[in-house]
């Protein structure tokens, strides 16, 4: 078999896309032109960018080629992401609207785009050809340019999940009808069973995909560095990404209201910083307990900001969706939060692969969405009585560069 050399990868996310679903292949992408590799990313030229960092295009290798693909993209003009509305309230056209989405449009509304994308590869593959295509998702329909890649010349192909699909709880939480919910399973199988490799980012996914294809491996996100650690940190707590309605933490905002009424240093000491789009429901709320002047929403900012706000903070905040499907998940904004050093109040599912993180790697205090007399403690712990717990045990191994190297050891065994 000829040695991998010229690779192909298929990516909507990309920058100045901002967000956490950038920098994973941001940066292996990076790693793979420095080592040799020669790297194409297909990339859409008329994407709709809710979070933009312009700082981050400045960060792409120069070895690495684009080639941007106009696609139909229905939806574009709403401004926001589907997954920021659902489990919003909506009116009947909005509903209606959603409906005919999530029922033609399969796996996604970038299915056209991805269309176009997999035209376009074919005509690149036929005039120098790629030895590996590599597809990341979601959106899922990249990964059907991977299906008809594999169908139709038999290259090499690895699949890349960088959350579930048919398991994920945006994909559950769409009015699919029986027609389209078999589709999505059909789909699905037929990516897993096609694929040379599949690459999912927790162990719960792979053990999900096993019937499917044998071939997984688990490479989790990371972080890119540790952060420097400050030895006073600012008094506050910090969010970093979005908050959609399904992770409303009830039971947090809750806690802090009780703790806000009845301990006067905590009403002194305690802030919520939030960077990044927030569910018009869950500002309502924040806003109908009175405590809005504790918990600031400010909107998306650069990384290179928030990296900083992560390490001025005395701890942070990491919210999951309150949805048992969802233990295998693990959400990237996890690994930046290790680099930042500080420890993290984790609430979520349980029992979930991010709860054996934080156990693993001591992390901080990881609860459920039921357990609010243990977010008040440790709220209180760590903002009355400063009581701040030593953080991040053996977390080296989640650098990215290490997790580059295991990728880049991965396809180089595909040769």
């Amino acid at each position: 078999m000829n040695k991998i050399k010229r690779i192909a990868i298929m990516i909507y996310y990309w920058p100045p896309y901002g967000g956490s679903g950038v920098q994973r292949w941001l940066f292996l992408a990076n790693f793979f032109s420095i080592k040799g590799l020669d790297v194409t990313v297909f990339i859409p030229n008329n994407p709709r960018i809710a979070q933009k960092d312009d700082a981050l295009r400045k960060k792409i290798h120069h070895g690495i080629k684009e080639i941007k693909i106009h696609g139909w993209e229905p939806f574009q003009k709403s401004n926001k992401p589907i997954a920021e509305n659902l489990g919003e309230k909506r009116g009947m056209l909005k509903r209606f609207i959603l409906w005919v989405r999530a029922n033609f449009f399969i796996p996604d509304a970038k299915l056209y785009w991805a269309k176009a994308a997999t035209q376009i590869f074919l005509k690149q593959h036929k005039q120098k050809p790629f030895d590996l295509i590599v597809t990341s998702g979601p959106p899922h329909s990249l990964h059907l340019i991977g299906l008809q890649a594999k169908l139709q010349t038999n290259i090499l192909w690895i699949v890349d999940f960088r959350d579930p699909w048919t398991g994920f709880f945006q994909n559950r939480s769409l009015p699919l009808n029986k027609k389209a919910k078999k589709k999505h399973m059909k789909l699905e199988q037929k990516v897993l069973q096609h694929a040379d490799r599949v690459v999912v980012t927790a162990p719960s996914l792979k053990e999900d995909f096993k019937p499917h294809n044998e071939s997984i491996t688990v490479i989790t996100n990371g972080y890119e560095q540790l952060l420097p650690s400050k030895k006073s940190p600012a008094a506050g707590m910090v969010y970093a990404g979005s908050l959609k309605a399904q992770q409303n933490p009830t039971v947090l905002w809750e806690a802090i209201a009780s703790l806000i009424k009845s301990n006067a240093d905590f009403r002194k000491t305690f802030s919520l910083d939030v960077y990044g789009r927030v569910a018009t429901s869950i500002k309502k709320e924040v806003k109908s307990l009175g405590i809005d002047t504790h918990v600031r929403f400010l909107g998306y900012q650069p990384k290179q900001f928030v990296d900083m706000q992560l390490t001025n903070a005395k701890a942070l905040l990491l919210l999951g969706v309150n949805m048992p499907m969802t233990a295998n998940v693990i959400h990237g904004k996890l690994f930046e939060y290790m680099a930042a050093q500080r420890p993290v109040l984790g609430i979520g599912p349980k029992p979930s692969d991010m709860q054996t993180l934080f156990d693993t790697h001591q992390l901080g205090v990881y609860v459920s969405f039921l357990e609010q007399s243990k977010i008040n403690e440790t709220l209180f712990n760590w903002f009355v009585k400063n009581d701040i717990p030593q953080t991040g045990k053996d977390i080296k191994s989640y650098g990215r560069n290490e997790l580059a190297r295991e990728y880049l050891t991965l396809i180089r065994s595909l040769s």
